[in-house]
């Protein structure tokens, strides 16, 4: 939230207070049931993010040539030229543009490259545009809400559904950020998106000073050598009122692990782990649906005796892939990294 429990309380008090002496009438005991305020700070829900999607692309190398499309042409003559110009004006022509692009690509008259290029281009303007009026004691509506545009689709292994039920029922906001490279200020804007198929699993509203924003302060994603995303994780804080309690099984995705965790003074730490409660394995989730194992395991095991036979599969490899059923069945039904 972006007020205090102290802040919550004077206001009830004053507002009761002031109707009672308007009225003049005894001010009354106030009691509360504050179930969230007490409850919720016991849960922390822990997210490695495994991806990002930006609007732009500077891993593939557009080239262009003077046979392109005249929106084409348009937009890199917009980029080429973007110092000299009116930044709000020359915003506004490329998002002309590309909607006139839009229109051409649904009637057939467009055709997929010509309409990424154009789709690259106007984002490239666009963060070109924000940076200009980056310092500016004056920043227009547009341009704000263009710099939130402009954010990355951070991919987070977790059900929104399962593990952030209030957030897309009733739009409660809860405390989200960084947890890895706390030393290290973020350069990134995005949002996040969970692994679900649904458009719904998604948190694009984060919280503010004094309002609500649209996107959340994010680093950059490091590579290793071998090209793999280094480990970074999100915290989502005040958890703990009710939602594992109401999460459900959207797409089959189970309950999360848990760790108890207990601080306590007289350990070196300052605290210990009580207890690892393994989250739901899919076969689990199946069950749930009415899918028994058993059965499962023999139709599978049917198939790979019917493609032995038929000469489709060697034996060896018809083992190793029942094994390997039978192993996914009992893993975690979240990715694993």
């Amino acid at each position: 939230t972006n007020y205090t429990l102290q802040e919550y309380t004077n206001d009830i008090v004053y507002y009761i207070a002031d109707v009672c002496n308007a009225e003049k009438v005894t001010h009354p005991d106030i009691i509360s049931e504050s179930g969230r305020a007490i409850v919720a700070h016991h849960s922390v829900l822990i997210v490695e993010v495994f991806g990002a999607i930006g609007k732009t692309h500077p891993d593939i190398n557009f080239t262009y040539s003077d046979s392109e499309h005249a929106i084409v042409r348009e937009l890199l003559d917009i980029k080429k030229n973007l110092a000299k110009l009116n930044k709000l004006e020359a915003y506004h022509d490329a998002q002309e543009r590309r909607d006139d692009a839009q229109h051409m690509f649904t009637l057939g008259m467009m055709d997929l490259p010509d309409k990424a290029k154009i789709e690259n281009l106007y984002w490239e303007i666009g963060g070109d545009v924000v940076e200009s009026f980056k310092g500016q004691a004056y920043i227009p509506e547009e341009i704000r809400k263009l710099e939130d545009s402009l954010g990355d689709q951070y991919l987070c292994n977790f059900s929104v559904f399962q593990s952030l039920l209030d957030h897309w029922a009733l739009g409660q906001l809860f405390p989200i950020m960084p947890i890895s490279r706390l030393n290290e200020r973020p350069t990134r804007e995005g949002t996040l998106v969970d692994i679900t198929c649904d458009s719904d699993g998604q948190i694009n509203k984060f919280i503010d000073l004094r309002d609500v924003r649209d996107t959340l302060p994010l680093h950059k994603l490091n590579y290793n050598g071998n090209g793999q995303i280094e480990p970074y994780y999100l915290g989502f804080f005040l958890m703990g009122a009710y939602q594992d309690i109401m999460g459900d099984l959207h797409n089959l995705f189970g309950r999360v692990n848990e760790v108890h965790v207990f601080l306590d003074p007289d350990e070196p730490t300052g605290y210990y782990v009580e207890e690892i409660i393994e989250g739901s394995t899919i076969i689990q989730c199946l069950a749930s649906v009415q899918y028994d194992e058993y059965e499962l395991k023999r139709h599978m095991k049917s198939q790979i005796d019917e493609a032995i036979k038929s000469d489709r599969m060697k034996p060896s490899e018809g083992m190793k892939l029942l094994d390997e059923y039978e192993r996914g069945l009992k893993s975690y039904t979240y990715l694993s990294f």
